[in-house]
């Protein structure tokens, strides 16, 4: 590639391979992309768009392993990753947007601008202070986009843009991308499966074919008009066309003496609320665990609907507990299972991992988790997402024929074609609360690790009951007026382990004592509460983002392993999030079963175990989501998006720990 190639790609005989697969997914790709072309790239699921996208960018093997060959040249890129929540590195709006403009070193002044603009520019309207967590789906979409676009890349790469948005959001994403092509004079490869109002956007159309090849190469509306029955067959949303006739199939086993079924749609604008509907009503339906013939649910997030370790291992789960609790074979629910599976067309899946494939066939699979056990209703969060026509239409014609079996289907949506299906639409407005909730001041990460090392340091002192009433009574005025300062411990539950810990170090004190000396163990116990239960409670206040701008920028600790620590650190407690969604699908999916000790352990384990699988798929995204926006080509010095600075409770805090630990050293 020369020197003045800014902005194009190059891609000789691009070839990658998935790890475990004997198959390629993308096979032989060449291609050359001119600086300043408009490249729309389409093709049915699992051709291996996104994967293409990923290998562009360079950031491929952050999250996936597997076998490549092949040359790929590009410039610096802006990625915007298909699921939202991959996006995720930060803890509010304003540092979520302004992350690729830390890492290119713009000058911290110019960035809240930067980051409003870009947030106009797609229409999302939220405080910069907002949490990056406390968004929608379609608003995390946004977001994601607008980090994008502050960066300014030169090539912008994007995955299905607008796949989450009411029709309004998506027309403002295709302007603000019109808007930014005119005045930086980009280069842009688009993926997206609805692509008819792209169509003016682009100059050139490529088509990946099913065994990950190109098949089609050239100006849109010729390649659109020569050989649009290939594109149909191909299951690709071909502009012009009526949505797909939707086949008639019947449930292997249809409810039997069910009321009438029937279809509920909840729709609304992006981030008006529809999530949060759908959650409140299935909770209201799902009433105890011993019932999991009640309940069949598919999240925004269909990953986290996985259990075995293959397709049908994880499809089948539910439906062979159902089966042996009702006193039918596991070979019954596995026939079950594979029908749907085949209906949805993802039989072919059946025996590999649900961790790799597509998002688009994740989200079918989920679908066949979600009724293999036949429950009498069905929840659905975007089910259409990510689809091409062909599976569109088998997703489609198995919610209808859930609704005809008898099942109370109810689906939160913006597809205007399965909306026009319903029995019942509910229109949802987004509420004031939800528009503006600010993030809260934290007590800065270094006092957070400052205060409990002053309370170690006085806790030494602490050789009589006396100087443990001391210190300890020191320490709980000085949680009152933490209190009433505005410190708040939102799960004091946290503290069980402490106390815990503290019982059993006096116990231990007291029992291995020379005739059992009560004030042995008193002492010990007060002298290690000293500082772990306060330790506790300021760890809860921690805040990791805050805690990297003050390694960076106080302790000047280099930026790369700062950064990567503070994004990871925030991402593992977004993942804590993450339980009681996990641990409600297990129980509707029947894997709670049980009140017993060894029941509730083995429910324990194996949420667990899921969420251990969840973070260690995160760290390979959080590594995409920060090289797409530059990290792996940090500019340093790096620039911080804001100044580290101590918080309204720091001061407190630290004059708070310094009388408490020196209050045992002065008692007698």
């Amino acid at each position: 590639m020369t020197k003045d190639f800014r902005g194009g790609v190059l891609v000789s005989d691009l070839t990658w391979t998935p790890f475990g697969s004997t198959r390629p997914l993308l096979k032989e790709i060449s291609l050359e992309i001119l600086p300043g072309e408009k490249v729309l790239l389409v093709g049915p699921s699992g051709s291996g768009k996104s994967t293409l996208l990923r290998a562009i960018a360079g950031v491929l093997s952050d999250s996936e392993s597997g076998e490549i060959s092949g040359r790929i040249e590009s410039s610096p890129s802006g990625l915007l990753l298909q699921d939202p929540n991959d996006s995720l590195v930060s803890d509010t709006i304003y540092r979520e947007v302004a992350f690729g403009l830390e890492n290119s070193g713009a000058p911290t002044s110019s960035m809240p601008g930067a980051a409003r603009q870009a947030l106009n520019s797609v229409s999302l309207d939220k405080p910069l202070e907002h949490p990056s967590t406390d968004l929608s789906g379609g608003e995390m979409q946004r977001m994601a986009f607008a980090g994008v676009l502050a960066m300014q890349p030169e090539l912008v790469l994007l995955d299905e843009p607008t796949s989450m948005l009411d029709v309004e959001s998506a027309d403002s994403v295709r302007a603000a991308v019109r808007s930014h092509l005119a005045v930086h004079k980009s280069t842009m490869i688009l993926v997206e499966h609805r692509f008819g109002d792209w169509l003016p956007l682009v100059e050139r159309l490529i088509v990946l074919g099913r065994d990950g090849q190109i098949i089609f190469d050239g100006e849109p509306a010729q390649i659109l008009r020569n050989h649009r029955d290939k594109l149909l067959e191909l299951g690709i949303w071909v502009p012009g066309e009526p949505a797909p006739a939707h086949p008639r199939i019947n449930l292997p086993e249809p409810r039997v003496g069910s009321q009438p079924g029937k279809l509920t749609v909840l729709t609304g604008r992006s981030g008006a609320g529809k999530t949060t509907e759908l959650k409140q009503r299935m909770a209201a339906d799902f009433k105890g665990n011993g019932l999991i013939d009640r309940i069949g649910y598919v999240p925004q997030q269909p990953e986290l609907t996985v259990i075995g370790n293959s397709v049908i291992d994880s499809a089948n789960i539910t439906a062979a507990l159902a089966d042996g609790l009702l006193g039918r074979s596991a070979a019954e629910a596995s026939g079950r299972t594979l029908a749907l599976l085949a209906a949805l067309g993802v039989a072919e899946l059946a025996e590999q991992n649900p961790h790799e494939v597509s998002g688009g066939e994740q989200r079918r699979i989920a679908l066949a988790s979600a009724l293999a056990h036949n429950p009498r209703a069905l929840y659905l969060d975007e089910p259409t997402v990510g689809q091409d026509r062909d599976a569109w239409a088998s997703i489609i014609a198995t919610i209808l024929a859930a609704r005809d079996s008898g099942v109370q289907v109810t689906v939160a949506t913006h597809d205007q074609e399965l909306i026009e299906l319903a029995d019942e639409r509910v229109v949802i407005s987004a509420s004031a609360s939800n528009l503006d909730r600010p993030a809260k001041s934290p007590v800065s990460g270094l006092v957070v690790l400052a205060a409990p090392i002053l309370l170690l340091l006085g806790s030494m002192a602490v050789t009589t009951v006396a100087r443990g009433v001391s210190v300890l009574t020191v320490e709980f005025i000085a949680g009152l007026v933490l209190f009433l300062s505005g410190l708040r411990l939102q799960r004091p539950r946290v503290l069980i382990p402490g106390f815990i810990g503290v019982a059993s170090i006096g116990f231990s004190n007291w029992y291995l004592s020379s005739n059992l000396q009560f004030d042995a163990g008193l002492i010990a116990a007060m002298r290690v509460s000293s500082f772990v239960v306060p330790g506790i409670v300021l760890a809860t206040q921690l805040k990791p983002i805050a805690v990297g701008d003050q390694l960076g920028q106080v302790l000047r600790l280099p930026a790369r392993p700062v950064v990567a620590a503070a994004a990871a650190l925030q991402r593992l407690a977004s993942m804590m999030a993450l339980w009681d969604e996990l641990r409600f699908i297990h129980r509707i999916r029947g894997l709670a079963i049980g009140r017993t000790p060894l029941a509730r352990f083995s429910e324990f384990a194996r949420l667990v175990f899921a969420l251990l699988i969840q973070s260690i798929r995160s760290a390979g995204t959080t590594a995409v989501a920060m090289d797409a926006r530059g990290f792996s080509r940090m500019k340093l010095p790096r620039t911080w998006a804001l100044r580290a600075s101590w918080a309204r409770l720091d001061l407190l805090v630290m004059c708070l720990a310094v009388v408490a630990a020196i209050s045992p050293w002065l008692a007698r």
